[in-house]
């Protein structure tokens, strides 16, 4: 399942600084960011899912980022079928938040993670209610339960570490892989996001089926997923700034990478 890690400071130039990490088949078919769904709004960009056409991350310079997280729970179904999770991103960036119009989704369970220049939130829905929990100053984490749960796999492990180095306040420099890379060698690319990428560097000496690796490739109860791709991202008043490097071996940071800049 998915990583997200998070930092607020409302009174910052950029409020709100993401490091996220995509698990999915390797088998799924999916393109990097841009602009793909101009009929939705030309200004949205993100990472599209092939399949279903929807996206796992998307972004514009008005207004923010979301990003959405599977989560495990039943969800009932008249016709055992459900909506793509894939449109939630790309509500949250053109104005629809879950449940705000009191109608339930009728995706599988989710955690949709937005980031405004006005701060972060959590929409939550667990096949019975929709919830919102606001992400306060400091850093956090997301899995596939509930925010900052140290119960969670990878929270209770690697939340302290990353709120005890410096968080990144801005946009990143460097593509993923060269920030990963940088932070193994002990450099700093002064650019503020080393902290967080050491921390990534450090996880991977973890099996990548542990429970607790960041960097996955394990058989799940749904089957084969693997950390695909990595996105390093800004969000300010007016500007959205996103890194993103796709892995060619998925769940592996030693091979070839594809970067993008978006």
């Amino acid at each position: 399942m998915c990583t997200v890690v998070v930092r607020v400071d409302p009174a910052a130039e950029w409020p709100v600084t993401v490091l996220a990490l995509r698990d999915e088949s390797p088998e799924r078919p999916w393109d990097p960011p841009a602009a793909w769904w101009p009929e939705v709004d030309p200004t949205v960009r993100g990472v599209r899912d092939r399949s279903a056409g929807g996206a796992w991350l998307a972004a514009s310079d008005a207004a923010g980022l979301a990003v959405v997280l599977n989560r495990a729970e039943p969800v009932p179904t008249d016709d055992g079928t459900w909506t793509t999770r894939g449109v939630l991103p790309l509500d949250a960036v053109t104005g629809t938040v879950p449940g705000a119009d009191g109608q339930l989704p009728t995706t599988r369970a989710f955690n949709l993670v937005r980031a405004t220049a006005e701060g972060a939130a959590v929409d939550t829905w667990d096949g019975t209610e929709v919830r919102t929990t606001v992400l306060g100053p400091g850093v956090h984490m997301v899995t596939h339960g509930a925010p900052d749960d140290p119960a969670a796999p990878r929270i209770g492990r690697w939340l302290d570490a990353f709120r005890g180095v410096p968080a990144p306040a801005g946009p990143p420099v460097l593509g993923p892989f060269d920030e990963l890379r940088a932070a193994d060698a002990g450099t700093d690319p002064g650019d503020g996001w080393s902290g967080w990428f050491g921390v990534l560097a450090a996880s991977t000496a973890l099996p990548a089926d542990d429970p607790d690796a960041i960097l996955r490739d394990a058989v799940e109860p749904d089957g084969h997923v693997a950390t695909l791709s990595v996105v390093a991202a800004a969000v300010g008043r007016d500007r959205t700034v996103l890194q993103h490097a796709r892995l060619e071996r998925p769940g592996r940071f030693d091979g070839s990478v594809e970067l993008h800049r978006a």
